[in-house]
């Protein structure tokens, strides 16, 4: 497939960003020769549009990119929302469940432009710190905003323990996802980053075979399954990795321009 023919998107965490939060020069590089060989790049990811937008201002996408992991259909080159779906009113008292059955976990909050903090531990907060966002305790009954996501965090034994609990419950309208070993998240029923991306091939007609993707987690599952090409970095669980039409390098050595220098050679 010709490189201008071809619709490539990255997750962020684990896949393009590599050690220190810092995305690779390696990708940089790759991404801006892809994108002048009229190549296509996006990104999908759980980030906010707000935390996404330093990374997208090196990367510079082209049109529409998967936020919040599907919530958000965001335009950086217009900076508009294009679509945002939303968590049902229920969900709020998902959240307070869970919080009370769990009270070592954190809670964030995720609205269209704005973010919260239900509950503060040493997770959320290093969560925050890495954004640089400040960390302000909330009221879930105070957040007027519409919900787009909602994040759990706590250590990996306990984050395992709030998704079984998950499982006995009934949350009609929501679905639970891993995200990262430590977080948890609540997300619209059908939203996905495969999802959004098969919505965003809908509005350009795109055919799915000319879209190629790379992620690493969980909550990628439904993206490499949508794409019509699909790698994963070395760094990734060894289940994800085999959902892998190609396994590149790790994300702290250029996951990314692994991928992108492949496409050019078998173009």
């Amino acid at each position: 497939m010709k490189l201008q023919d071809i619709f490539l998107v990255s997750d962020l965490d684990g896949t393009l960003i590599g050690e220190n939060h810092t995305i690779p020069q390696r990708n940089i590089d790759a991404i801006r020769r892809f994108q002048e060989q009229g190549g296509r790049f996006a990104v999908a990811t759980g980030r906010s549009v707000n935390s996404g937008e330093r990374y997208c201002r090196q990367v510079q996408p082209k049109g529409l990119c998967v936020m919040l992991n599907g919530s958000i259909l965001y335009d950086y080159e217009q900076d508009e929302i294009a679509k945002a779906f939303f968590l049902p009113p229920q969900a709020r008292d998902y959240a307070c469940l869970l919080m009370e059955h769990f009270p070592e976990m954190g809670c964030e909050v995720f609205a269209q432009r704005r973010q919260f903090v239900l509950r503060a531990n040493q997770y959320v907060r290093a969560h925050l710190g890495n954004e640089n966002l400040p960390c302000v305790e909330i009221d879930a009954g105070e957040i007027t905003d519409h919900w787009c996501k909602a994040l759990f965090a706590a250590d990996p034994e306990t984050k395992l323990k709030i998704q079984a609990f998950t499982e006995f419950f009934a949350h009609p309208g929501v679905r639970f996802v891993q995200s990262e070993k430590c977080f948890l998240e609540m997300l619209p029923e059908g939203v996905d980053k495969g999802s959004g991306l098969l919505e965003i091939l809908r509005q350009t007609g795109l055919p799915r075979e000319n879209l190629v993707v790379i992620g690493d987690y969980y909550n990628d599952v439904e993206m490499l399954r949508a794409a019509g090409f699909a790698a994963v970095p070395s760094n990734a669980p060894q289940d994800i990795r085999q959902m892998a039409d190609l396994v590149v390098g790790d994300c702290r050595d250029g996951a990314v321009a692994d991928l992108i220098e492949y496409l050019e050679r078998t173009e």
